[in-house]
Order: structure tokens, then sequence, then C-alpha cells
């Protein structure tokens, strides 16, 4: 029985893994190939950090590394973080993040300019 139940638990969880990896069609191996294409990104930043002199934004989510030797972006501008900005750094921090969005490219880099809070999906742990 206990056998049995610690199998079920087993396969739950690798279908759990696969169903989410499923949903994520970029990663840092690939997003730089897929410039001009909407994407789910999944990753953890490297670096979380929320410019201006009074923390006003924008907010950069630094990926591959922290900036300037980070390999992708996503930027968040005020106005789509409104009054959430000042959250936003303990919330994406050290998380597996889901971001749905179209790949730019900016200074030679992948970049993905956020269009609403809504496209970041923090995963569960």
């Amino acid at each position: 029985m206990l056998r049995t139940l610690f199998l079920c638990m087993s396969l739950a969880g690798v279908l759990s893994a696969t169903a989410q990896d499923d949903r994520c069609t970029s990663t840092l191996e690939t997003v730089a190939q897929q410039v001009g294409e909407t994407v789910v990104f999944c990753g953890t930043p490297a670096q979380v950090t929320v410019r201006g002199r009074d923390h006003e934004g924008p907010v950069f989510l630094n990926f591959g590394g922290k900036y300037p030797d980070n390999t992708f972006s996503v930027v968040i501008w005020s106005d789509v973080a409104g009054d959430q900005i000042g959250e936003l750094e303990e919330r994406y921090s050290d998380k597996l993040l889901l971001i749905h969005g179209v790949v730019a490219e900016h200074n030679g880099k992948p970049e993905i300019k956020l269009a609403a809070l809504k496209d970041i999906e923090v995963e569960q742990e």
C-alpha cells in the first residue's frame, strides 16, 4: 500500500513538471533566435532592479547574469507596473517566472517589453 502511494505521488510530480515545461517555448538557450516571435520565456532572473532616482521605474529583470553581463532582459515600464512597482523586486527575485511577450532586440541582446503585469506568472515552489 505504501509502495503504491509513493509510486502515485512520484508519477504525479513527473506529470506536473512535464506540464509546466510544455508551457515554456523559450529559454536562455533559445531566446536570442526568437526575435520577433511571441513566446513564453521560462527562467529565474539573476537580478531584479528598479531604476530611477526615486525607484519609480522602469523595472529590469535580467537573466543569464547581472547587468551588464546579462544575456536577456524583461523591461517593465512604470505605466505597466502602476502602483505595484515597489513590490516587484521582492515578488520576482529568486523565483521561476513564466513571461509571455514578444522578443525584440535591444543593443544586441534579446528583450521583452512587458505589456501587462498579468503577462508574468510566478511558478509555485
